[in-house]
């Protein structure tokens, strides 16, 4: 089924019957169990994304034409960081019972608003986001759309104006 991919039937199927016997012989702890079964899944997950011989990748890849290295240079680019400090902000500090888990999150939510803010930048002029935020925010587009200016204009004036006013 399409719910159950190479993901979890595979590196899961491979990586559960290999680390669950471990941390049981190791340990009568449930926490432990819970942290490490979240740290496989992850896992499989991180490396499914940046794997390219996954499944999704390859679909990725086929539906949308775009090479598979660009595909994976970009994947790589927003996985590995993430990854990392998932690894150390989060299984390490968390398996280690520094903070809870939940503390975890605040972390995480605490750094990827602190990326967006110092790395981001503001979409191109016609991209969809922009469209989109314009539509959000409420800017007027129904209103100017509606105007009798722009309906009695012709289909290339309207796409300049749309243009202009976004």
């Amino acid at each position: 089924s399409s719910g159950i991919n190479a993901e979890y039937g595979g590196t899961q199927g491979i990586i559960f019957p290999l680390v669950i016997p471990v941390i049981v012989h190791l340990t009568d702890d449930e926490e432990v169990y819970l942290k490490t079964i979240a740290a496989a899944c992850s896992s499989s997950v991180f490396g499914n994304l940046c794997s390219p011989i996954a499944d999704t990748t390859i679909a990725g890849v086929l539906f949308t034409g775009c090479p598979m290295l660009d595909h994976l240079k970009v994947m790589s680019t927003f996985c590995i960081p993430i990854g990392v400090l998932s690894l150390l902000l989060g299984d390490l500090m968390v398996g280690l019972n520094l903070y809870p888990f939940w503390a975890s999150y605040l972390v995480a939510l605490l750094i990827i608003v602190l990326v967006f803010t110092l790395f981001g930048r503001s979409p191109r002029r016609d991209s969809l986001a922009r469209k989109l935020l314009a539509l959000v925010r409420g800017s007027g587009m129904a209103r100017f759309l509606s105007s009798s200016s722009f309906e009695s204009s012709t289909e290339e004036e309207k796409t300049r104006l749309i243009q202009d006013n976004l």
